[in-house]
């Protein structure tokens, strides 16, 4: 399946094709993770002028995963998108594939994106925050080499339970 994947980079008149596609990712991902109503009532106006603004910004880098014209999968990388963390300057702020399209070597490819990027604009590290409670995306993290630097948890809200991954360039699978 891997090989039916394609991954090209995202123009502002891609955003609701990303939005559509978070909408079925966060459903598949997070139920049970967070509230219901965030996955029920997902505000699409809100997340498509987000999106719209990612892909328009000079420092993020978003791709989509691609079958035909049917977006698949997504990530983008580029500045820390909910605050600063530590001394580093590249994180990968999501990283989602459609349940179907997991576990079959998509993450790994969107790592080397990262990688190459990375080096390209001179950094050795990065690092992404993950759900605490999202196990099957702290295997595959930890699977790619990540080293937790650091955990966010015991809130009252699962979902605020974060913890934070780091990747040195040189050290990961």
């Amino acid at each position: 399946m891997d090989s039916l994947v394609h991954f090209r980079l995202a123009s502002v008149d891609d955003a609701s094709l990303l939005s559509r596609t978070r909408q079925a990712v966060w459903g598949a991902t997070y139920r049970g993770i967070y509230p219901d109503v965030w996955i029920d009532d997902y505000d699409f106006a809100q997340h498509l002028f987000q999106d719209e603004a990612r892909i328009a910004s000079p420092g993020n880098i978003v791709y989509l995963a691609m079958v035909g014209s049917n977006c698949v999968g997504y990530f983008y990388f580029g500045p820390p998108a909910h605050g600063s963390y530590k001394d580093f300057r590249i994180c990968l702020n999501a990283l989602y594939f459609l349940p179907e399209y997991q576990h079959c070597g998509l993450g790994k490819r969107a790592f080397s994106i990262v990688k190459a990027e990375c080096l390209r604009r001179g950094e050795q590290k990065f690092f992404c925050g993950c759900n605490l409670h999202n196990h099957s995306a702290r295997g595959f993290y930890e699977h790619l080499g990540g080293k937790v630097g650091m955990i966010c948890g015991g809130h009252e809200n699962p979902a605020e339970d974060q913890l934070y991954y780091e990747f040195t360039i040189g050290e990961n699978k």
